[in-house]
């Protein structure tokens, strides 16, 4: 059985937090909770950003959350204005007042949307971690050493490795690697750029090295996991 994705709660109305966490438990794959509540070693792959809440504001989240993070935005009836929610890089949205149907079938909508986007970044209460993630996915197609890094961010490598070890359960050049197939992933499923493109993109000079490393996580060369999904959406 899967461990469930953890959707981190944004906002400070702790009732908000209780009711969508209760309304969930009917979809197993998901665990809602209230990010004061994250615990060391545990990221969330989905947040629900209550934006209520005037601390919230998406403009000063913008350093913490990803634009490739799966986010929901919790906005009242009153104030609903479905442009600017998407316009601002909302996955979906809930209505407050909350109806379970609707918790429920947002939150099913994210799985998927994570499912077809395994490169998503995850939210942490580490700012080091995230701050980390975010300077990889920008410098995706160039060569960064751990070294590097630890100095961009600030610190040494052994304290940048064992913060990443206790979030992600690797260290910052295999998650990048994971990052990097993932993405590699998504774009071959996409089924428009060449893997030579693919590969450059991400960092592989060399296009050999690419389908090495993508073999080694999803147990098919680039062009064999290509045939595989397009085979799978077929129509019959």
């Amino acid at each position: 059985m899967h461990t469930p994705i953890l959707a981190a709660y944004l906002g400070s109305d702790a009732a908000a937090a209780r009711s969508l966490a209760r309304m969930a438990v009917s979809l197993k794959q998901v665990d809602v909770l209230d990010h004061r509540s994250l615990r060391p070693g545990h990221a969330a792959g989905i947040v629900i950003v209550d934006c209520r809440s005037p601390e919230y504001d998406k403009r000063k989240l913008f350093e913490k959350l990803s634009p490739q993070l799966v986010q929901l935005a919790l906005v009242s009836e009153s104030s609903l204005y479905r442009a600017a929610i998407f316009a601002n890089g909302y996955f979906d949205y809930l209505l407050w007042p909350l109806i379970e149907q609707e918790v429920v079938s947002r939150l099913a909508g994210c799985l998927a949307q994570i499912d077809r986007n395994s490169a998503g970044l995850y939210f942490t209460n580490d700012p080091l971690v995230q701050k980390s993630c975010g300077l990889l996915v920008r410098r995706v197609n160039q060569q960064t050493t751990l070294s590097e890094l630890a100095r961009m961010v600030g610190t040494n490598r052994t304290t940048l490795v064992d913060r990443f070890e206790a979030i992600f359960g690797c260290g910052p050049m295999t998650w990048l690697r994971q990052y990097r197939m993932a993405e590699a992933a998504k774009r071959l499923h996409a089924g428009y750029e060449s893997v030579a493109t693919i590969a450059e993109s991400l960092g592989y000079e060399n296009s050999n090295n690419f389908s090495t490393a993508f073999k080694a996580i999803h147990g098919h060369s680039p062009l064999g996991y290509r045939k595989m999904v397009l085979r799978k959406e077929k129509p019959v």
